[in-house]
């Protein structure tokens, strides 16, 4: 019953919408960033702690600004390992933690709001990207990032 309640009162303030809906996916976006923020910064340079930030900013991440969605949805789901002590954290894999519309919606508004991107991420598009990465079992590792996006530019 409260799930319903919560549903309904999302459809009434525009935050669930269409899977072809990118102003829906705009708002699931934002209302999720804030699991994001917590290392991320709520302006998305990265949380500062210290002398240290917990994590990068998103001006500084080459997969944010790529034109590779895919690759950024990855990440978001499965993680980066922490080989260093260059951040206080490490990308924890959040597969469990979004559902499809979630993810389109994290992915979609953090590539728009901070990766200079005018584009859309489809409930389909991260139903496709879980389907097809649901055998990846661990966090990614810095290399493999930039080796995957690489060969994106190809």
């Amino acid at each position: 019953m409260k799930k319903l309640i919560l549903t309904l009162s999302l459809l009434a303030v525009g935050i669930v919408g269409s899977a072809d809906d990118k102003e829906a996916a705009m708002a699931a976006g934002k209302a999720k960033f804030a699991t994001c923020m917590a290392c991320h910064g709520l302006d998305g340079k990265g949380m500062q702690v210290g002398p240290q930030k917990m994590a990068p900013g998103y001006d500084e991440s080459e997969v944010v600004k790529s034109d590779n969605a895919e690759l950024f949805a990855l990440i978001v789901m499965k993680g980066i390992k922490k080989e260093d002590a260059k951040y206080m954290g490490m990308m924890a894999p959040l597969e469990a933690a979004l559902d499809d519309e979630a993810l389109a919606g994290v992915v979609t508004y953090i590539r728009n709001t901070f990766g200079g991107h005018d584009d859309f991420v489809t409930v389909e598009q991260a139903k496709e990207w879980r389907a097809k990465y649901a055998d990846v079992k661990d966090s990614l590792t810095r290399d493999e990032i930039a080796k995957k996006l690489e060969e994106s530019k190809k």
